[in-house]
């Protein structure tokens, strides 16, 4: 068999991206099994709190259809090449890099009308054939539910752990259990379960009010055999503040029962 310099070139880039992945230290995808849960919000603020504490991080955006990453970043942009046609990752933060769709597109409302076997090809390229710096820790932001790009990341990066947000809600709660049983059938790892938006503080009286069924959460988390990692409250100042500075809640809110939370979730991936 003939082997060309291009099919020379394209393993030794994929041997070089496997060294790369397995020297990450966490590797995590954040999913949900249906949107409007808090799961970029989560990943975003998880991935830059380890940043701030000096983890090399990055966060790959799978999610082609509705690309919020550089959004929840406040992050404008645009991805480049580097000598060998590489994407480079776009520098978020000092020891952040986010690697999204969104950048790659000319109008940032533009839709991206791609189907599976294409999303697969760009998950690949994404993993393998960008020039991403040395990494303590991989986020990968996927889309909701269990389509192919979920399980094109798990087969493409060994080792992904699943993170799952789901509130307490039985819709969410019922999604949420077919996510558990989809990282089952994949043989992946489900590192752990995040209550989102299941506490909400009255900004008149400061109690705290209860939005879901308590405990429904911890009760999924048990029952999928993983541990229940934070609970993430529906912080509608903070959320105010985020919006108001252009900043991750991290950033322009640190103080508040949402940030704490996400810090929680942080230290213990």
């Amino acid at each position: 068999m003939i082997t060309t310099l291009g099919e020379l070139d394209k393993g030794l880039r994929r041997r070089e991206a496997d060294r790369r992945l397995a020297a990450i230290g966490g590797k995590y995808l954040v999913m949900s099994g249906k949107g409007g849960v808090g799961k970029t919000t989560a990943c975003v603020n998880a991935a830059l709190a380890k940043a701030c504490g000096g983890a090399r991080v990055g966060i790959l955006d799978i999610d082609f259809h509705g690309p919020n990453v550089a959004g929840a970043l406040f992050l404008g942009g645009r991805v480049e090449a580097d000598d060998e046609g590489r994407l480079i990752p776009v520098r978020a933060r000092r020891n952040l890099h986010v690697l999204t769709v969104q950048h790659l597109l000319s109008d940032p409302d533009e839709a991206v009308m791609w189907r599976g076997p294409r999303k697969m090809r760009a998950i690949g390229q994404f993993v393998a054939d960008a020039a991403w710096p040395d990494l303590d820790f991989l986020f990968v932001d996927s889309p909701p539910g269990t389509g192919d790009e979920a399980l094109t990341a798990l087969k493409a990066i060994p080792g992904l752990a699943a993170v799952l947000i789901t509130t307490g809600h039985s819709l969410s709660l019922a999604d949420a259990a077919k996510a558990a049983s989809f990282l089952k059938a994949a043989g992946a790892t489900l590192a752990g379960v995040v209550d989102s938006m299941g506490a909400l503080e009255c900004p008149r009286c400061r109690e705290t009010i209860e939005l879901y069924p308590e405990g429904a959460v911890a009760g999924f988390a048990q029952k999928a055999g993983a541990p229940l990692l934070a609970r993430l409250p529906w912080d509608l100042e903070a959320q105010r503040l985020s919006e108001a500075a252009g900043k991750p809640v991290l950033e322009a809110a640190p103080e508040s029962a949402l940030a704490r939370g996400l810090r929680e979730l942080a230290e213990k991936l």
